[in-house]
């Protein structure tokens, strides 16, 4: 049963759907919401547009392709985490998703992720199976990576699509691209970081579910296209370099901070020297340093997104080890730095391993 961008949900959906959006995403908004309005459910879900900031193309993008959302407006422009946590407390699904307004998902997605979370009841989230909007046979994203120095990365990217990516599997954690969160983890966990404004405020944000004891599962039936990046443009490099820092020291256990501090600086290098490779050293290198000048204050954070752990240290540190894994298979039949970064992720591994003996 589609949508068909009019039919409103009842006071308690199923799933509610959360699509934060702003003036400058204007351009491709309208697929993302065409998108919505074919979704095939047997029950109508909430649709909860954001506009972050002031944003007269999108409410009439809105009005004409997806009538039937609840449009939530916000005076001034905060960014995607504050506007998504704003959709998030807004809603009143059991299970809460959240797209970006660059991504349109399959008809077939929104009953994917519902089907998931009915069917495991441990899961706490649920990733999708990203494909790269221009090139919808190579991966985007099938879940997020973490590793215990602190390099997020997206699962699968950039591999082309197959039956590798056909299993259900746990997975570190969600993006928020494209990803369902049970109300309860929301409840629990709170929302993302809004001092991260975009970019590694799901990677968080999915640390401290981890800690919380709420595992992330991969659908890979859950099937939508992303552009990636085009909210943000230009700004990512920095966003990325800086929020790695803030998620670090806000948000990763002691232990494990501990046993991995001397690959941190190693793992910096190498991520600074890459993006310098890319034309995006400088941004990369402004976003190192606003991040370390942010150092008190993410460290201040530390009790309010670290309290209330329900899983010991030894247990998180095997979830981040087997998610390593995950970064390690991305230099298989790539390029000469898809190969080096796999290497290094290797050796890096081997000497926390050896630095977390007896402790973790």
């Amino acid at each position: 049963m589609s949508l068909r961008g009019h039919r409103r949900a009842g006071t308690r959906p199923a799933v509610s759907v959360v699509v934060p959006t702003w003036e400058g995403g204007a351009g491709w908004l309208g697929d993302c919401l065409a998108a919505l309005a074919a979704q095939e459910l047997d029950s109508v879900p909430e649709i909860l547009l954001v506009l972050d900031g002031p944003s007269p193309s999108a409410e009439r993008i809105a009005a004409r392709v997806l009538p039937a959302a609840r449009r939530l407006p916000r005076p001034v422009r905060e960014g995607f985490a504050a506007a998504a946590n704003a959709g998030l407390r807004a809603s009143r699904g059991g299970l809460v998703a959240l797209l970006n307004d660059d991504a349109a998902p399959e008809p077939g997605w929104l009953a994917a992720l519902l089907e998931a979370a009915n069917r495991e009841p441990d899961a706490g989230s649920f990733a999708s199976r990203a494909l790269r909007h221009e090139e919808p046979d190579t991966i985007d994203s099938a879940g997020h990576g973490l590793t215990r120095w602190g390099e997020p990365f997206a699962i699968g990217q950039g591999l082309p699509d197959g039956p590798a990516f056909d299993e259900q599997r746990w997975v570190f954690g969600a993006p928020a691209s494209a990803s369902a969160w049970r109300r309860q983890l929301l409840l629990d966990c709170g929302g993302f970081d809004p001092g991260m404004e975009a970019y590694l405020e799901d990677v968080e944000h999915s640390l401290r579910a981890q800690l919380l004891g709420f595992p992330c599962l991969y659908v890979p039936t859950a099937r939508v296209r992303h552009r990636g990046g085009a909210s943000y443009g230009d700004r990512v490099a920095r966003l990325v370099a800086r929020n790695r820092v803030r998620l670090l020291l806000r948000a990763m256990p002691r232990e494990v901070l501990s046993a991995a501090a001397p690959a941190i600086p190693l793992a910096l290098l190498a991520s600074l020297l890459r993006e310098a490779a890319r034309g995006d050293g400088s941004a990369s290198l402004q976003g190192l340093v606003e991040g370390l000048r942010g150092a008190r204050a993410a460290l201040a954070e530390r009790p309010q997104a670290l309290g209330g752990r329900r899983v010991d240290e030894r247990w998180i540190a095997d979830v981040l080890r087997g998610s390593e894994r995950r970064l390690v298979e991305l230099g298989q039949g790539g390029g000469a730095w898809r190969r080096g970064r796999a290497g290094l992720a290797r050796g890096l591994g081997a000497w926390v391993d050896r630095r977390s003996r007896g402790r973790l």
